[in-house]
C-alpha cells in the first residue's frame, strides 16, 4: 500500500528508501549512545565502568 501511495515503480524502489532511512536512524541512535556513554566518563579515574547508565 506504501508503494501505491508513495507512486514507488516497485517495492525495491521503496524499500531501498526505508531501509536507507532506517540505517540512517540506526546510525544516529548509536551515536547518541557513544556521546552520552563518553560524557557518563568525561573526569573518571576509574576503569570506566562507573556512571554508566542502564537506559538511555
Amino acid at each position: 500500500m506504501i508503494m501505491e501511495v508513495l507512486g514507488h515503480s516497485s517495492i525495491r524502489v521503496t524499500m531501498d528508501v526505508y531501509t536507507f532511512v532506517r540505517l540512517d536512524s540506526q546510525r544516529s541512535a548509536f551515536d547518541r549512545v557513544g556521546d552520552a556513554l563518553r560524557d557518563a566518563n568525561e573526569g573518571d579515574d576509574d576503569d570506566g565502568t562507573s556512571g554508566v547508565p542502564v537506559a538511555v
